[in-house]
C-alpha cells in the first residue's frame, strides 16, 4: 500500500521533491526545523520565567519581559498588545505571591521600585501596593487567583500559547516567502519551477478524496489561491501586498 501523507508539511515536501525544486525544498525543511527549535525555545522562556519568580530575582524577570516586548510582541496589533500586558502584570503578580509565600517583603519593595514606572498612578495596581502586607491576601480579592493552583497552571499555558502565536506572527513561513519573492521577480531562477502546473496541482490536491485530513485541504486550497492571485497580478503588472 501506498504511504499516505498525514500533513501539509509532509505534501509540500513531497511535491517539492519531486519537481526537483532543491533550493525551496532546503528552505523549507529549515523552516519546519527551526518551527520545532522555536517550540523549544518558549518551553524554555517559560522555564527561565518560573524559575526566575521562585527565586524572587526582579532583574531577570523584568529583563524577559522587556525583551519579550521589545523583540515579539510590539509587532502585534492593539488586541494583542494589550493581552501581553496582562500576561506581563500576572507574571509580576505572581513573583509577588511567591514573596510573600516566602516572607521575603523586601523584594517585593525592590519590585515596586525597580517598576514604578509601570505602578504608580496605575488602578489596576493600587490595591497591590498594600499586599506584602495583607495577612489575609490569600482570601481576598483581587489577589485570590493567583494563590490557586488551577489557575496558575492555566495561566503558563495560555501564556505558552500565546508567545508561541505571537512568535509566529514575526517569522513569516517559507511558503509565504516564496509567494511574495514570485510576485517580485516572477522571472527569477529560485522560482522558475513555479508555473501554471503547480497551481492547478495544489488545487488537485486541496479537492482530492485521497487525503484523510481536512485541514490539509484547507491549507493547500490556500496556498494554491494565493499563488493564483499572485500570478493574476502578476500579469496586470500589479505590485501584491500578502500578510502572513
Amino acid at each position: 500500500m501506498s504511504h499516505v501523507p498525514n500533513s501539509t508539511e509532509e505534501i509540500v515536501k513531497n511535491y517539492l521533491a519531486a519537481r526537483s525544486m532543491v533550493t525551496s525544498l532546503k528552505a523549507f525543511d529549515q523552516e519546519c526545523s527551526s518551527a520545532k527549535d522555536a517550540n523549544y525555545q518558549v518551553d524554555r522562556c517559560i522555564d527561565e520565567m518560573t524559575e526566575a519568580i521562585d527565586k524572587h530575582d526582579v532583574d531577570t524577570l523584568c529583563a524577559m519581559w522587556e525583551s519579550w516586548n521589545a523583540r515579539v510582541f510590539h509587532s502585534l496589533d492593539a488586541e494583542g498588545i494589550k493581552q501581553a500586558q496582562g500576561y506581563e502584570a500576572s507574571a509580576y503578580r505572581l513573583f509577588l505571591v511567591r514573596c510573600v509565600q516566602k516572607k521575603n517583603i523586601t523584594k517585593c519593595n525592590e519590585f515596586f521600585r525597580k517598576m514604578s514606572s509601570l505602578t504608580l498612578n496605575n488602578p489596576q495596581w493600587t490595591d497591590w501596593f498594600a499586599f506584602p502586607y495583607n495577612h489575609h491576601a490569600k482570601d481576598t480579592e483581587p489577589f485570590r487567583k493567583y494563590f490557586d493552583k488551577t489557575w496558575i497552571e492555566i495561566y503558563y499555558v495560555s501564556l505558552h500559547n500565546f508567545l508561541s502565536t505571537s512568535l509566529a506572527t514575526v517569522s513569516p513561513s517559507v511558503i509565504g516567502t516564496i509567494v511574495e519573492g514570485i510576485a517580485r521577480d516572477p522571472l527569477g531562477s529560485d522560482h522558475v519551477d513555479f508555473d501554471e502546473e503547480l497551481i492547478d496541482d495544489f488545487a488537485m490536491l486541496s479537492t482530492s478524496q485521497t487525503w484523510p485530513l481536512q485541514t490539509i485541504s484547507a491549507d493547500v486550497a490556500e496556498i494554491s489561491d494565493k499563488l493564483k492571485e499572485v500570478f493574476s497580478l502578476n500579469r496586470l503588472n500589479v505590485q501584491p501586498v500578502f500578510a502572513y
